[in-house]
């Protein structure tokens, strides 16, 4: 007779062998490893930056697009474009691991590492090799997704003056996309790319007119991101959500942000085992985008535990900025010049001490989203941080909560979603708004612009700004337009510009567009702004302007002021008692409060500079003049004939120091030779010249 004792034993053998017999099955399994090599063939870690004309710097350029080269030239010297890290690895090396039976799966220029599928035994052999570094697991993790089957929010308002949005209109109102739509911009000129599970984008009707430049899947090593025979039914339904939530063209349904944006795909995550993600195909489709000259990144996917109990772990210290693949891969794009924007996570809330964030936003110089409502109430579902290192995160929130987009299967479906993959693609989109607008903006730029602008977001425990929840606040992508950004033109830091963005529906008076300034060098200074053009033929709204030579930290406060079409004055920022800030030397910018400035006692024609001009870094001269007042002049440059040569300006003169800028070029514009040139102010009270030389 069998007892129920006897019973309980035999089953808990049962599980026992069971559970042991699985261990050994997986054991015996292969797995999937990073090799890492101690060089790549003949080029070592020493070889660093690579020097055109060598046949190193030709081999490294055939793996990058011009386009990609032209945006790494944004943050990088013309002289230093191309490094070690671009140099293909050594076929040699993956030859060998593939004799030993390694079965290849991915290369990574940027790690020096391929991954293969590997036995124990073919381990230990390659392990012993002697140009290989490492050998440690491909990590594989597990991410949460959250889809919200409700039935959204309210939409009472939905069209703006020429779109309609549709159900999506909430969303996008909330962070002001509409009216960077009314300006004209809509991310054309931008390359986006898209790293996600698969983009049903060919059937979709929000998203079949999009421009698809290339795509690639990374799990099965072809051209086809939609979903093929063998895979899942809802494999490529997280892409195609994702993709129409910063993309879609489709009026009365969804409007995206980034709408006449161009885009490039990358299929990097398989479905089928509760959403999991290995990060070598991550790591290799970044690289992939960034080659081929991609300027945003959206990713919604977050990296945390993976199989075996390993993973990357707040306890470990691991989310450091510089400890997981994904991690690492990120923060080199962005120093390449790639603005990327990737999810928090939906781990849930932390304590704001202990972070819940996944790889990889913790990498430095990105984009790292949470989300809230759109009636601005963070998610209960959001990761929160800081990194292990004290950094706060995320950066910015968006809405992520009754998000609505079109959906598989298609081709009219939609429906609403929630989760930090939401918030993601809408801040993207912001993102691509902003280069579209400003091209030559920097991944920190693009950053610290859209954390500058954010609306305040309100967290009871938490009352400071920027916090670990909700990091410096809601996007604002009308503020972030017209958000300045400060360049240097020569590494001596001797010259600066200032451009931002000023237009408007109703349209910009172009002359009317001035920064004033004041420093610890400087009382009073009045700036005309000139249309920038930038890599574009259009100025799309930007304006720019030389600042004069100062002294490195030398603390410079200023705002911006134009007249619109209609006659009403505009000031950046609004606040009539606010400024923006930074230290000469720096492209940080603040927003503070403003120190008013002292007015001149006199009037004053100052020497141009440079002079004699043009220069390698000004092509041509600035003109000061103090007034005390306001008053009507004009300035008028003659040649050495004593010929009128240029009305310079004719009309109001600012009370304050005003600049003005000749660009050598004549009333018919039409460049002017070298020679002795004069510049001759005249108002009612006040008559001054200046002798200018020109040389060429």
């Amino acid at each position: 007779m069998i007892t129920k004792k006897y019973f309980r034993t035999l089953v808990h053998r049962f599980i026992f062998l069971s559970i042991a017999f699985t261990l050994v099955l997986l054991s015996q399994e292969n797995q999937k490893y990073w090799i890492y090599f101690k060089d790549k063939g003949e080029y070592s870690q020493q070889a660093g930056i690579l020097q055109k004309g060598t046949t190193a710097y030709s081999l490294a350029t055939q793996q990058l697009t011009e386009s990609a080269l032209t945006r790494r030239a944004k943050v990088l010297p013309v002289d230093q474009l191309v490094d070690y890290q671009d140099l293909p690895l050594n076929e040699s090396y993956i030859k060998s691991i593939q004799q030993i039976g390694g079965e290849l799966q991915q290369k990574v220029r940027w790690m020096n590492a391929a991954s293969f599928f590997l036995s124990t035994d073919q381990i230990i052999q390659i392990q012993n090799l002697p140009f290989v570094e490492a050998v440690k697991p491909v990590a594989r993790f597990y991410r949460k997704d959250l889809i919200d089957t409700g039935e959204g929010v309210n939409n009472s308002f939905q069209k703006t003056l020429g779109f309609d949005y549709g159900l999506s209109m909430a969303q996008y109102a909330a962070v002001k996309i509409p009216e960077v739509h009314e300006l004209g911009i809509n991310g054309e000129g931008v390359l986006v790319g898209m790293l996600d599970t698969g983009f049903r984008w060919r059937l979709h009707e929000s998203l079949k007119n999009t421009n698809v430049i290339a795509e690639r899947d990374f799990i099965n090593n072809d051209d086809t991101t939609a979903n093929q025979p063998g895979d899942p039914n809802g494999q490529d339904s997280h892409g195609t959500l994702t993709m129409s939530i910063v993309g879609s063209n489709m009026p009365g349904k969804v409007i995206g942000p980034a709408f006449k944006s161009n885009f490039i795909l990358a299929k990097t995550e398989y479905v089928p085992t509760e959403t999991q993600i290995e990060e070598d195909w991550w790591a290799a489709g970044i690289e992939w985008m960034e080659s081929r000259g991609v300027d945003v990144v959206s990713s919604s996917l977050g990296y945390n535990i993976f199989d075996n109990g390993l993973g990357y772990r707040w306890e470990n210290g691991d989310f450091d900025g510089k400890t997981g693949v994904t991690t690492k891969a990120a923060a080199r794009a962005a120093r390449l010049g790639v603005v990327v924007v990737t999810a928090m996570g939906n781990e849930s809330n932390g304590d704001g001490i202990r972070g819940t964030l996944m790889c990889p936003a913790d990498a430095d110089s990105i984009l790292s989203v949470g989300a809230i409502s759109i009636a601005g109430n963070l998610a209960s579902f959001s990761s929160t941080g800081p990194t292990n290192d004290g950094r706060v995160k995320p950066d910015v929130v968006a809405p992520g909560v009754s998000v609505y987009s079109g959906v598989i299967p298609g081709p009219s479906t939609y429906g609403y979603s929630q989760g930090t993959s939401a918030s993601t693609p809408i801040t993207a989109g912001v993102a691509a708004l902003l280069l579209s607008a400003r091209y030559e903006l920097t991944p920190v730029q693009v950053r610290d612009a859209l954390r500058n602008t954010t609306d305040r977001v309100e967290v009871s425990r938490f009352p400071a700004h920027p916090n670990n929840f909700v990091g410096w606040g809601r996007v604002n992508a009308l503020k972030a337009i017209c958000y300045p950004s400060i360049h240097s033109i020569d590494r001596s830091l001797s010259n600066y510009y200032i451009a931002n963005y000023v237009g408007k529906s109703g349209g910009i008076l172009g002359d009317s567009v001035y920064l004033v300034f004041s420093s610890n060098m400087v009382s009073y200074d009045t700036l005309k702004m000139d249309k920038y053009f930038g890599s574009s033929n259009s100025s799309n709204g930007s304006y720019r302007v030389f600042l004069p030579a100062m002294s490195v930290g030398a603390k410079v406060s200023f705002y911006i002021i134009a007249v619109d079409s209609s006659k009403q004055f505009i000031r950046f920022p609004q606040e009539s008692s606010k400024a923006y800030l930074f230290s000469y030397g720096s492209t940080q910018i603040i927003l503070d409060t403003l120190e008013q400035p002292q007015l001149p006692t006199k009037f004053e024609l100052s020497q141009n500079y440079p002079n004699p001009f043009p220069t390698p870094f000004n092509p041509g001269t600035t003109i000061r003049f103090d007034s005390p007042s306001s008053c009507e002049g004009t300035i008028i440059v003659y040649n050495l004939l004593g010929e009128k040569v240029l009305s310079l300006h004719n009309g109001l003169i600012r009370e304050g120091i005003n600049y003005f800028y000749w660009n050598t070029r004549n009333n018919q514009g039409i460049e002017v030779p070298s020679g002795i040139y004069f510049c001759q102010i005249r108002t009612n009270s006040f008559v001054a010249d200046r002798k200018m030389v020109l040389i060429r």
